[in-house]
């Protein structure tokens, strides 16, 4: 297998997705025809196409929108069925290109099922593209490939947005099938970046599904970079979305945090709440630490504020930094209850000490400005152990 270098990670990498909980599956179930080359053909009824007509001849289909032409070009590029994909040849390439120009310039023609299983012919193509050794001439089918996606993903029927999503998730880390050249590796990287932006626009869709396809195809990306934008839907209001949420990022520490995970405990759909128990418990957190941090992150105050007399005089784990995280809380009697209890401890820890400072002379609340007054260090202690406060001239001494 020839040696291929990369042109960043758009070009390399590949990502394991792993459920966390039962129930979370991302299923094509309802998109129906618009994924299935042979129920798009059922939807137009022309003339009949076999392995005995010429590339020509189907690509001339193609261009008129011919689904009985689409469903013998899927037959064509997909090979041998149950085989491994197989390279194409050079000799076979001109009649690829022949047939994925046929399906660009014909795909607004199709029906909503045909514009749809086009996006898989198109996906297929790329994946016989990705077996070794693929032919020169594959990077003349990027942009055509490219327009078919661009307009499927932005298509007005959700079930072509969905089929189109499934797709581009086998995108991401897809690496051709020979030796590229340094231009040939930017333009490939430069392909995928174009594809990125109209599935993270689908985010935004009205749609239920879009948005969970969306979140699906990302979840394959391993640039977190350009992977995070889905994250913004573990609050989104439809629980299949935030479903998929947990699903594609459970096993992606660096993005779904433990933090997050422990405010979905919490959501309103059981599934949800279990799977991120199941994540938590697979990052290595104890069940008395998932309960601790749920407490912490729960919707409810008095649940909050309970957490401060469970942890205070702990000494198996440090309650400084439960009490800290306690003192920044929304709610101003969790605040109360945690800077009394960081009083109680008489730490010379400097954090403690420039934490009491801060929500004595800032806190929103004054009944905490005046608790935390009353266990303000002293002058001497103040120079002597806090480093100094933003803003403050100590930062930037002047010269006598």
């Amino acid at each position: 297998m020839p040696q291929r270098s990369g042109a960043g990670l758009w070009i390399r990498g590949g990502l394991a997705v792993v459920a966390a909980g039962a129930g979370l599956v991302f299923t094509a179930s309802g998109c129906g025809s618009a994924s299935d080359p042979k129920s798009a053909a059922t939807t137009s009824p022309t003339k009949t196409y076999s392995d005995s007509n010429s590339v020509e001849e189907l690509a001339a289909g193609l261009r008129e929108g011919d689904a009985r032409a689409l469903e013998e070009t899927q037959k064509r590029v997909a090979g041998k069925a149950d085989a491994p994909r197989a390279a194409v040849a050079d000799t076979e390439i001109g009649g690829f290109l022949d047939l994925i120009s046929g399906i660009r310039a014909g795909f607004l023609k199709f029906p909503p099922a045909g514009r749809g299983a086009a996006t898989v012919v198109a996906g297929t193509m790329i994946e016989r593209f990705g077996a070794d050794p693929a032919p020169a001439r594959f990077m003349e089918s990027l942009k055509p490939i490219h327009d078919i996606y661009n307009a499927a993903l932005s298509d007005s029927n959700p079930d072509v947005r969905f089929a189109a999503l499934g797709q581009t998730s086998k995108f991401w880390s897809w690496i051709p099938g020979r030796t590229l050249s340094q231009e040939d590796e930017n333009s490939v990287a430069v392909w995928k970046e174009n594809l990125h932006k109209p599935v993270v626009r689908c985010l935004a869709s009205n749609d239920v599904r879009t948005r969970a396809a969306a979140v699906y195809s990302l979840g394959f990306l391993p640039i977190d970079s350009a992977a995070a934008p889905a994250l913004a839907h573990l609050d989104d209001p439809a629980v299949e979305v935030r479903r998929q949420t947990i699903l594609s990022f459970a096993s992606r520490p660096t993005l779904l945090s433990e933090d997050l995970l422990l405010q979905r405990i919490h959501d309103s759909d059981g599934p949800i709440s279990s799977a991120s128990i199941s994540a938590l418990k697979l990052r290595g957190l104890s069940q008395e630490q998932i309960s601790l941090g749920g407490l912490m992150t729960s919707p409810r105050a008095d649940q909050r504020a309970s957490v401060v007399a469970l942890v205070k005089d702990r000494t198996d784990i440090d309650p400084v930094i439960w009490l800290l995280r306690l003192s920044h809380d929304a709610d101003h009697s969790v605040r109360m209850q945690a800077v009394q209890a960081l009083g109680e401890r008489k730490t010379e820890d400097p954090a403690v000490k420039r934490r009491i400072v801060e929500m004595a002379k800032s806190d929103a609340s004054s009944d905490v400005r005046e608790a935390a007054a009353k266990l303000m260090p002293s002058n001497e202690e103040t120079t002597a152990s806090l480093p100094p406060l933003p803003g403050s001239t100590l930062l930037n001494p002047k010269a006598n």
